[in-house]
């Protein structure tokens, strides 16, 4: 046993054990910090196993000890929101305090009957607290469907377990499409490691016995076996500088324009609270100043508009969620429902992934064994199977007849596999035009006949000679042609019309033959499918030009495909990217929205927005109408609270100017938060709504939100001064109360017609709502006059005269907001012009 100290803070101790392994026992002082990843504490001994057997791995003892010791990949970092951050955030919300302190401010006076808009705060916050509970506890189970796991050695053999469950120097299987779950050093094997995740960098790095893995990349191609070196917080992805690994906000036009509406408001609505309160107790005494003052700040406060837009959003994610799709970023909902070019992976998208060999051409075969046996034999070299070489193997078997002394798997880059048997020399499988070069003209009217049918072609060659991982075959001669039928999903035309009535532009990009591919587009019903391109040896500016001009694209390389999405977002498209393997992840971090087949690689779930747990193509039309409709009934909501909120800060500065008293106390705009606001966005919020998603959301608000505003603001000036004309016997305090009272009645209509506005086109529920608020403030009316002895709502009973008046208001304000409408549509329209 070899001791090694360093000034006594450690104690290395290196041993041979029965199995054998070496063991590296660590001890650590009390002086030692406490790591927080792996949870050691001061004076624990770890024993470290370096040189496990990769056929036998730790036992249950070793793991047991593992677990008890913390030194599991467990990652303490909790996804989303737990449930009591979900209640803070929404309690404790800017204008919800606010909100509070108003109420608190008017607890005080004595004025109980102005708290009523307390009611109608915590109902929005407790709906949007049990939504939102809801949706996480549903995103929670759908998410162990989808969690990624490790192949772990353990006592003799290999057992599929959580990555949380990888413990300390875990011998881990490494296979293409794995992301490495902990930062390890390889024991056995060869792969091909795609770091960009971590690095930036898309260039495939080799890896081979000794080289570190690590956390956070994924495997490409080829298998290994590694022993995981760190776990938890030690992991190199756990370390990532605070640059590297800083939030990335969603790029979300609607969170942008609510921050923005928020801070607006928040800068105006003190300032003008504080100046109001001035102004009122200038005016009246110290109980109605406050009252007033409560009335104008609550006005311009659109509390629900949040609360409504957290539980639409968390709405949405429930229903995807029941219909089996995993949402990893709230607002890519809002994507969704934007989204106009749909990217298409062939394979597992437009096609189920089930191949079959159908057809085998013997070209000339120079070696003394069969296509059959030379194909099982490489069959049985390769460790891992994608569907293409399952399907070989269902036609040719997998005999160890020849053995291998070196593989090059798989690669989408590569666009072939190989196999070296010794003297044999090599064979190679894979695309015609990427595996014999020069001689491809001499079967590219055989391969072209195949492809024109819809079917997969691959050449088997032969070269003299061991072939280099990334070297690019030569002197080969072609051995066979390999026919494989890729068979088309039942659903995918069904899905794709969908598509194509909805204003969806569909591009498809595969690593496939571009006339193979072509015919399958063709049978799956897609416009433009005859409009192909082979990418074959393009450059970066050749593809990007291509992008916007061909519908097929194929002979891709994974970098290619990113800038054929890249483009598309440059011309101002929205796109989704749809995918299942790892060649797709590049693509899928550039488009606006990733959405990823469960039953694809992990490394591609973990980079998408979106994850189909049913890995069905059919649950797409699904996913985009739940994003219309969240998206259409938020725009449509937040125009019924804006309304109150601009035409309550443009009364505010009127009364400012003239120096007038301000005339609503919170409990009279109780009518309008309710029916024409507060139970109306409700249901509305959850109505299906399926109309493309087009402008931006604040200008799609303003546009009707701005002129009920406006027109408000007309009616009242009108009402002020028009009031004292036609009363000219009343008392100031009198008049003010009739103003009120016609104020009332006519900012309620206004509002009602905002209601009509957004809830077009109607339905039998739209209409059945719309009548029900009618007639719930015309009850609220006649109650407050005539049944509630308090008449909390302060209304005074109209002469003729008054009556008529009001009648006239209402009728014009319809009129009035149309008409603001259309021109602030005809200025738009000119300045788009002009630009």
């Amino acid at each position: 046993m070899e001791k090694l100290n360093s000034n006594n803070e450690e104690t290395l101790a290196l041993e041979n054990i029965t199995n054998p392994k070496k063991v590296l026992k660590v001890k650590l002082s009390s002086k030692t910090k406490k790591v927080v990843g792996s949870h050691i504490t001061p004076e624990k001994e770890i024993t470290r196993y370096y040189d496990t057997n990769v056929k036998v791995g730790l036992t249950d003892e070793i793991v047991e000890q593992r677990k008890i010791d913390n030194l599991t990949n467990s990652n303490i970092i909790e996804r989303g929101k737990s449930i009591p951050k979900i209640i803070l955030s929404n309690l404790l919300t800017f204008f919800n305090v606010l909100c509070f302190a108003l109420g608190i401010w008017i607890l005080l006076i004595g004025s109980y009957e102005n708290l009523f808009y307390l009611v109608i705060i915590f109902l929005n916050i407790i709906i949007g607290i049990f939504q939102e509970i809801r949706a996480k506890l549903t995103i929670d189970k759908l998410s162990l469907l989808s969690q990624p796991t490790a192949d772990v050695i353990r006592n003799g053999e290999k057992i599929s377990i959580p990555v949380s469950e990888i413990v300390l120097d875990d011998i881990i299987y490494y296979s293409a499409g794995k992301q490495i779950a902990a930062d390890s050093i390889i024991y056995d094997g060869m792969v091909e490691v795609d770091e960009s995740l971590i690095t930036g960098e898309s260039d495939l790095v080799v890896k081979r016995t000794g080289d570190t893995l690590l956390s956070g990349t994924f495997v490409v191609s080829g298998s290994c076996y590694a022993r995981a070196d760190k776990v938890g917080r030690d992991n190199f992805v756990e370390k990532m500088s605070a640059d590297a690994r800083k939030y990335q906000p969603p790029k979300s036009d609607l969170l942008k324009s609510l921050n923005q509406i928020i801070k607006v408001i928040a800068f105006f609505i003190i300032p003008l609270g504080i100046l109001m309160y001035l102004n009122n107790r200038n005016l009246t005494d110290y109980h109605t100043a406050v009252t007033k003052t409560a009335g104008s700040m609550i006005g311009m406060i659109p509390a629900g508009l949040f609360l409504l837009t957290s539980m639409s959003l968390a709405v949405g994610v429930y229903r995807l969620a029941r219909q089996k799709t995993l949402v990893q970023q709230l607002y890519c909902i809002e994507t969704l429902a934007r989204v106009d070019v749909l990217c298409l992976d062939k394979t597992g998208t437009i096609t189920d992934g089930t191949m079959r060999v159908v057809d085998m051409i013997e070209i000339k075969n120079h070696t003394d064994y069969t296509v059959r046996e030379l194909i099982s034999s490489m069959m049985f070299a390769f460790k891992e199977h994608n569907a293409t070489a399952k399907a070989l193997v269902d036609h040719f078997g997998s005999m160890e007849i020849l053995e291998a002394t070196s593989v090059v798997p798989f690669s989408s880059i590569r666009k072939y596999s190989a196999v070296t048997f010794g003297k044999h020399g090599t064979f190679i499988l894979g695309a015609p035009e990427y595996v014999i070069g020069d001689q491809f003209d001499k079967l590219k009217g055989r391969v072209e006949r195949f492809a024109n049918q819809g079917f997969r072609v691959l050449v088997l060659a032969h070269m003299f000679g061991t072939l280099k991982i990334n070297e690019q075959p030569k002197n080969t001669r072609p051995i066979a042609l390999i026919v494989i039928s890729d068979h088309i999903r039942d659903d995918a035309i069904e899905t794709i019309e969908f598509f194509k009535n909805n204003g969806v532009e569909i591009k498809v990009i595969s690593g496939d033959n571009p006339i193979t591919v072509s015919k399958i587009a063709m049978r799956a019903g897609i416009d433009g499918a005859e409009n192909y391109i082979s990418l074959e040896g393009k450059t970066d500016e050749e593809v990007a030009q291509a992008a916007m001009e061909y519908t097929v694209f194929g002979r891709v390389t994974p970098e290619q495909k990113r800038i054929i999405v890249k483009t598309l977002k440059e011309n101002k498209k929205t796109v989704a990217m749809t995918g299942d393997g790892v060649n797709d992840i590049l693509a899928l971090k550039e488009a606006d929205i990733s959405i990823a087949m469960a039953s694809g690689s992990e490394a591609t779930r973990y980079v998408s927005h979106l994850v189909l747990v049913d890995s069905k193509f059919a649950s797409m039309p699904k996913v985009v109408k739940e994003g219309r409709r969240v998206i259409n009934n938020i725009q449509m909501t937040s125009t019924l609270f804006l309304v109150k909120t601009c035409f309550s800060v443009l009364l505010t500065i009127m009364f400012l100017i003239i120096g007038g008293l301000y005339p609503f106390e919170p409990v009279q705009l109780s009518m309008i938060e309710i029916f024409a606001i507060g139970v109306p966005s409700f249901f509305l919020a959850l109505q299906s709504n399926n109309k493309p998603v087009k402008g931006k959301f604040i200008s799609n608000v303003l546009k009707t939100t701005l002129p009920a505003a406006f027109v408000v603001l007309i009616m009242n000036v009108i009402i002020y001064y028009i009031t004292p004309i036609l009363n000219p016997t009343l008392t100031r305090p009198d008049s003010l109360r009739l103003y009120t009272t016609i104020s009332i009645l006519t900012t309620t209509s206004i509002c009602l017609m905002v209601l009509f506005k957004v809830s077009r086109p109607f339905n039998w529920f739209r209409r059945i709502l719309f009548i029900l608020m009618l007639i719930g403030c015309i009850v609220i009316i006649y109650l407050t006059l005539n049944v509630i002895p308090s008449n909390p709502l302060k209304l005074v009973r109209l002469d003729i005269v008054n009556i008529i008046f009001t009648i006239l208001l209402i009728e014009t304000s319809y009129p009035l907001i149309s008409g603001i409408e259309y021109i602030l549509k005809k200025l738009k329209i000119n300045t788009e012009a002009q630009e």
